[in-house]
């Protein structure tokens, strides 16, 4: 019998420094923050934190903002997408539940927080952080 209590419990991660929000159209993909992984796990959830709020009305890409979670293997560069979520009016503090797909990681794959290519947060949200919750994967 296993009997390591973090098998097949959610643990919960953070991505996020203290970059600010980029308030202006951007041309390419902005890095927010990379966690390396130290051991085999699967990405279960994926949830944004507004920090700072405003009001838009979510109509063009000027007024909502892109923000994506994927992974890099092995910390090469390319980032393949597991998940986004679409910012448009926020609240301080509020948190949107992201679109995610589970998604498996060895040991030594990055995972990315981002903001997308082509849109600018509103005025007012000052930046975003991300949380995730994992599960061990415990491997031969």
């Amino acid at each position: 019998m296993y009997d390591d209590n973090r098998f097949q419990t959610i643990q919960r991660g953070h991505l996020g420094s203290g970059r600010a929000a980029n308030t202006s159209v951007i041309g390419s993909r902005v890095e927010i923050d990379r966690k390396t992984m130290l051991s085999p796990v699967t990405i279960k959830d994926f949830n944004v934190q507004i920090i700072g709020g405003a009001t838009s009305t979510g109509t063009d890409n000027s007024e909502r903002f892109n923000v994506a979670i994927g992974k890099s293997l092995g910390g090469t560069g390319a980032i393949v997408p597991m998940g986004s979520a679409v910012i448009g009016t926020a609240a301080d503090g509020e948190v949107v539940d992201a679109s995610l797909t589970e998604t498996d990681l060895v040991a030594g794959d990055d995972l990315v927080l981002s903001y997308e290519i082509g849109t600018s947060l509103p005025a007012g949200i000052l930046k975003v952080e991300g949380d995730f919750s994992f599960v061990e994967r415990f491997v031969a």
